[in-house]
């Protein structure tokens, strides 16, 4: 089934890393969805990254590299590592937060759980969607996040 959709032409598909592709069964949901309110590739790759499903997987790729690359690490400084992905400058996309910001939350966060349930809630306070008048965007991203969040 996956030689068929590396041959089919899902391009949403195909430009995601192969680490963050969902499963065949999600795939054929996916593309589905995406073709019935013919969403651009390129968007429907946005809305994709854009879900929790997506950051979970993410941060816990992070932090597995972190443990890879500083295995004598103390668990809060892999934590902090990780927190510190998703800031601006590191990440010119990432939160903007002054070092005394940084420090109050990461004491909060006392495990891989608690960070990535922290980027979550953040993420849900920023709009996915731009110009979402009638709350079409909202709709398909919680959709989307239903089929990836699936066992």
């Amino acid at each position: 089934m996956i030689s068929d959709l590396y041959n089919s032409g899902i391009w949403w598909f195909e430009q995601l890393p192969s680490n963050l592709r969902p499963k065949d069964d999600k795939v054929e949901k996916l593309e589905t969805l995406r073709s019935h309110y013919f969403l651009p590739n390129d968007i429907f790759v946005g809305i994709i990254l854009s879900s929790p499903a997506i950051t979970r997987q993410v941060q816990k790729n992070v932090y597995e590299l972190a443990k890879e690359k500083m295995p004598n690490a103390l668990e809060k400084e892999l934590l902090e590592v990780v927190f510190r992905t998703r800031i601006f400058p590191q990440n010119l996309l990432g939160l903007k937060m002054t070092e005394e910001q940084i420090q109050k939350e990461i004491e909060s966060i006392n495990s891989l759980n608690d960070l990535i349930e922290y980027f979550i809630q953040r993420d849900k306070e920023e709009t996915r969607f731009t110009r979402d008048l009638f709350g079409i965007g909202s709709k398909i991203a919680k959709e989307i996040d239903i089929i990836l969040e699936r066992e």
